[in-house]
């Protein structure tokens, strides 16, 4: 069955950020992790995102990303009340007409725009951005902490920016429905970027959510 995957990122009242995580304190905190989940991100962080993923097609190591990333981490209850609460907020900033610069999504066919960030920058570099593969609350205080690191990974120029743009397009156009040279990859850097700068500028808190429909 043919899916779309969406990635939106926005800045929002930092109020509500700080209240999400008391706001379902109550449920219960029986933590899931996927099967081989531990095995595959230790395999990321250890090289594995520097195997070759396309010979041209996909290869073994770029399954076991998609799959890993797309399996998502650890999680509880709590936490999935909080992302259902955090794309609410999003579409209330959108619904109220919040500036531009606070917002961005971005949608391809059959795939999941933030995994194809990630792929592009490769795990030292996702390293500095927040969240779990696109999914991260940020108040005020921590966006203003993140953003130096987001800033020296999504603000690259020169040959870094060309490298990591060439592997956010080898995935797109591998790994889902996108049609040839459909796909914005700048606007993959650029936008993320842009909201938390924004944030960051306005006292705002930030969400992201990574979702699929």
């Amino acid at each position: 069955m043919s899916y779309t995957g969406v990635w939106s990122v926005g800045a929002v009242p930092d109020a509500e950020v700080a209240a999400l995580p008391r706001r379902f304190a109550h449920l219960d905190e029986t933590w899931t992790v996927p099967d081989g989940c531990a095995d595959d991100l230790r395999w990321w962080l250890g090289g594995g995102d520097r195997e070759p993923y396309f010979t041209p097609g996909p290869t073994p190591a770029a399954h076991r990303f998609a799959a890993f990333a797309r399996g998502g981490g650890p999680t509880a209850p709590a936490v999935a009340a909080m992302k259902e609460a955090a794309t609410g907020l999003l579409r209330r900033a959108e619904d109220e007409g919040s500036d531009p610069d606070g917002l961005f999504a971005v949608a391809v066919r059959e795939g999941e725009p933030a995994t194809a960030l990630h792929h592009g920058l490769g795990a030292e570099a996702s390293a500095q951005l927040p969240g779990w593969f696109g999914d991260f609350l940020l108040t005020a205080d921590e966006v203003r902490a993140v953003l130096p690191g987001a800033e020296s990974v999504l603000g690259v120029a020169g040959p870094r920016r060309t490298e990591v743009l060439s592997r956010v397009d080898a995935w797109v156009y591998a790994m889902t429905g996108a049609p040839e040279g459909e796909f914005d990859s700048a606007a993959l850097l650029a936008g993320p970027l842009r909201v938390l700068r924004y944030a960051a500028a306005h006292g705002r808190g930030v969400v992201a959510v990574a979702a699929t429909y």
